[in-house]
């Protein structure tokens, strides 16, 4: 697919990313791959050096995950000591185009994060819709950020 051609679909944006990725030098569709037939298998061992590598390559990824949203930060006037906090306008936003810019640029990392953790866009589907009721009956359940901690074990529920 050339860049002439719209995308419509997560699963156009998956081997998309993964190329991207490998003109940077980074395999994350296979490093995923190898991951998650290692789960499948019960062959991922408890430590070891797939998990380095992969938690080597979440991190690089984090990392660039994490300056998007400065990025995107950067867009607000989030400063308290500045004019516009003290003109009531904390937290305005500013470059309305760039801040759309950042946020594509935080998919671009998130889609490589899911491809690092064996995810195709079918599994994030499906894993989006069963976090979703969890998040529903977190809220309908008025549960404070205290209690938290002790419903954490929902997530292996996910699947």
């Amino acid at each position: 697919m050339d860049s002439s051609e719209p995308i419509k679909s997560l699963e156009e944006i998956w081997p998309l990313q993964a190329a991207l990725n490998a003109r940077a030098g980074f395999d994350t569709q296979g490093l995923g791959r190898r991951l998650a037939e290692a789960l499948q298998t019960g062959t991922l061992a408890a430590e070891g050096p797939l998990r380095v590598e992969v938690g080597r390559a979440i991190k690089n990824y984090l990392d660039a995950l994490s300056s998007e949203c400065a990025e995107l930060q950067n867009c607000l006037a989030w400063k308290h000591w500045y004019r516009e906090a003290r003109q009531g306008r904390q937290y305005e936003l500013g470059d309305v185009q760039n801040a759309r810019v950042e946020a594509i640029d935080m998919l671009f990392f998130w889609i490589s994060l899911c491809q690092l953790l064996g995810l195709a866009p079918a599994d994030v589907f499906r894993l989006y819709a069963a976090k979703l009721g969890i998040n529903h009956r977190r809220q309908d359940e008025d549960r404070t950020q205290a209690e938290h901690a002790g419903h954490e074990n929902e997530n292996r529920q996910v699947i």
